[in-house]
């Protein structure tokens, strides 16, 4: 069906009807549903952006198990909105928000019910009142819109690591959104950054934005390195993002009983050199976002989202400025375009 701007009412949205993997956008198509109404506990919201994410590449492709769906489904895993409408039962839970939420308050979703497939590649999604968490007035509708994937991801990470003030944090990809927000954030609590890219051309800009060390992994040995800068400690955790041979650096660049964390999907495996194993007790674990938040108790759960959104209002997790938007009815493009960016440009945008 062709998008019409006369079309005033409706729900359009953006449908996946089969995974591609060497053309994500292959299986998409706009077509118009119905708009949805809420039932008790749940919220009608309006989708005004969302951000492209690797994560939604991986999705269109088939490789994203957040996103396995019965096909058609409508992609997208982040976004931002207003509530149109509520369901008859849910006033008395909306009210543990200090504000309260209502009919045009901005929302984001925590998470999105983008697993079910009805994610947030559409104008209207009917979500659970639990999952939707409220936009402080300081962040705009731009950054809110990327406030789950990398925010939420930081947070997280962070949190289950646990460094201490003062001690080090080594963390590969520095220079991309992810990696610059892990700066900003470990720097406002007082934890040092080793941060880990493969070109010299990122090394001042990392700095500027408050890296204590950058590295070229191309050009040093990234574990005598580690021990130079920190005393021979050794950092007290890692984030990992891509596997491959230069991976087994970070096991062994962290202190016994020390912990690597592996996010993202890119590189098939992650290498452990099995001294650190045996001799060192070093952890490597993967890390995705869904289920820690599973994993908290409501009260911590929902202690970490205020403290995200928090840190967005106080521009320490800030997101750069959008690379790109574009209307909903251009998603092949701005997919596209998505693709060709660099980890370390601003998202591509799909918003109306």
């Amino acid at each position: 069906m062709a998008y019409s701007s006369e079309d005033a009412k409706g729900n359009w949205a953006v449908i996946v009807t089969k995974f591609d993997r060497d053309d994500p956008t292959a299986g998409l198509e706009l077509v118009k549903r119905p708009i949805p109404s809420p039932k008790a506990g749940e919220a009608l919201v309006r989708i005004l952006y969302r951000p492209i994410n690797p994560s939604d590449i991986f999705a269109l492709q088939g490789q994203y198990a957040g996103f396995q769906p019965q096909l058609p489904a409508v992609p997208g895993l982040e976004g931002m909105g207003v509530i149109e409408e509520v369901g008859a039962s849910v006033r008395a839970v909306l009210a543990r928000f200090t504000q309260g939420m209502k009919q045009g308050q901005r929302v984001v979703g925590a998470p999105w019910p983008s697993a079910e497939g009805e994610g947030t590649w559409q104008q209207y999604v009917v979500v659970k009142v639990d999952n939707l968490f409220p936009v402080r007035s300081e962040v705009s509708n731009e950054d809110a819109s990327q406030f789950f994937v990398n925010p939420c991801t930081v947070v997280g990470m962070v949190h289950e690591l646990q460094p201490p003030a003062g001690s080090w944090l080594l963390q590969n990809a520095a220079n991309s959104v992810l990696g610059q927000e892990i700066i900003t954030y470990a720097k406002h609590l007082g934890i040092k950054t080793i941060n880990v890219v493969r070109q010299n051309e990122y090394i001042n800009e990392l700095k500027q934005k408050g890296a204590d060390v950058v590295l070229n992994s191309n050009e040093v040995d990234i574990v005598q390195e580690v021990r130079k800068t920190t005393g021979g400690k050794m950092a007290w955790g890692a984030l990992n993002p891509i596997g491959g041979p230069k991976s087994k650096a970070f096991p062994s660049s962290v202190r016994t009983h020390g912990t690597v964390e592996v996010y993202s999907l890119i590189g098939e495996e992650v290498l452990v050199p099995m001294s650190d194993l045996v001799w060192r007790d070093i952890h490597v674990k993967g890390f995705w976002l869904n289920v820690w938040l599973d994993s908290l108790p409501s009260h911590v759960r929902e202690k970490k989202l205020k403290e995200t959104m928090d840190m967005m209002a106080e521009k320490v997790l800030a997101p750069p400025p959008p690379s790109a938007k574009y209307p909903l009815v251009d998603v092949k493009k701005a997919v596209s375009d998505a693709q060709r960016k660099s980890g370390r440009e601003g998202k591509v945008l799909l918003e109306g």
